[in-house]
């Protein structure tokens, strides 16, 4: 399964537009394990000017916003202003046999 994020921060709407912008996510790609769990790997770009020690992911599938999971991320080490990470093995919840996952970043720290 590949799906396709889109970033966005838990900041007032006119801030919001800023931190997509700033914050994005590049390769996602999610599989599922036979216990029906997804796990996700991709990559963050900090576009910013501070470091991200974590990151807070809206997860759904084919979708269903409404059925979404919120997931909270660490980095092993925090992302640098203007630098990537990638992150792999994320679990973002229980998916389908043939869904098509989405996450969007909904607020980093």
């Amino acid at each position: 399964m590949v799906g396709a994020a889109a970033a966005q921060g838990a900041q007032p709407p006119a801030a919001r537009t800023d931190l997509s912008e700033l914050v994005k996510i590049d390769s996602f790609q999610a599989t599922r394990r036979a216990d029906n769990y997804g796990i996700a790997s991709f990559v963050l770009s900090n576009g910013t000017e501070k470091k991200i020690d974590s990151v807070e992911l809206t997860c759904w599938m084919d979708g269903d916003r409404e059925r979404a999971t919120t997931v909270l991320v660490w980095a092993n080490q925090p992302v640098p202003a203007h630098a990537s990470y990638e992150f792999k093995n994320v679990n973002i919840g229980v998916v389908g046999p043939n869904s098509r996952s989405e996450c969007e970043v909904t607020r980093v720290e």
